[in-house]
């Protein structure tokens, strides 16, 4: 199905993105991925060589919209892609009393600012040839609360509402939109060291395969599905806060409550 498309894949040198750049090259796409760590991406570049020729790599930070243009530019130079996968993002384990305003204000930069900067910047491009798709990747906190990392959930609920915004903008363009919420994906997300110093948790030990994750994202872009959780169940849970917001409310703060009491009964004195 994705013979000769070009596929642009922010967040491409590593876990999701990386994983999805192979699998895009397998089934015969072009594909341009984006990352900010200069070796890094070479590293993935060399890497992704080995599966296809189809391959090429673009050096950008989302946040930055001069990069953006600058990053855009230079692949409108081959034509816009058919399919752009906004996949960049990273969180810390941090409350917001915490987090420096410099922080949260680079964390809503990539996660929701990047992919509107980049989707904004390729549009005018996609328009003009008649279509196009945009796959936002978010997270199941996109749709559930997880703390403490209320900014990442602020990014990550924004994405999935201007996802569902931007599906309707776009349809009279041709232009399809898709978003998928993973749940905990084990990927350098998780190498800031806030993860790393985080308490023992039970929840750390549940976790979706990467190659799930993959083969939803490709199967939600087959299908045109808007929505897609990875696992299922996590659409479940959403959907159980929806139709029971006040009782589930109260039970994921009091989850959410002894969350970050660990957090500070850790660094106690």
């Amino acid at each position: 199905m994705f013979e000769g498309e070009a596929v642009v894949i922010t967040g491409g040198s590593s876990g999701i993105g990386k994983s999805l750049a192979r699998s895009f090259l397998g089934a015969g796409a072009n594909v341009t991925i984006v990352g900010q760590q200069a070796q890094l991406l070479q590293d993935a570049y060399e890497e992704l060589k080995g599966v296809s020729g189809g391959v090429s790599a673009l050096q950008c930070d989302v946040s930055d919209l001069s990069q953006v243009r600058e990053m855009v530019a230079r692949q409108l130079e081959t034509g816009p892609p058919d399919i752009l996968i906004n996949n960049a993002g990273y969180a810390t384990y941090t409350p917001v009393e915490q987090a420096s305003s410099e922080e949260i204000g680079h964390l809503i930069g990539v996660n929701l600012l990047g992919a509107m900067y980049c989707t904004r910047e390729f549009l005018p491009g996609m328009i003009a040839r008649g279509g196009g798709r945009i796959v936002n990747i978010s997270s199941v906190a996109g749709k559930l609360v997880i703390t403490p990392n209320a900014t990442y959930c602020a990014a990550k609920h924004g994405i999935v509402a201007w996802s569902e915004a931007l599906s309707a903008e776009l349809h009279r363009f041709g232009i399809g939109v898709n978003v998928v919420c993973p749940g905990r994906v084990e990927t350098p997300f998780f190498d800031h060291p806030t993860f790393k110093a985080r308490p023992p948790s039970r929840l750390t030990n549940f976790h979706v395969p990467l190659d799930k994750v993959t083969q939803a994202t490709m199967k939600a872009v087959e299908d045109n599905r808007f929505l897609t959780y990875v696992p299922r169940s996590m659409g479940l849970a959403a959907w159980a806060v929806g139709i029971a917001p006040g009782a589930s409310r109260r039970l994921v703060a009091r989850v959410n409550r002894s969350r970050i009491a660990a957090l500070y009964d850790r660094v106690a004195p």
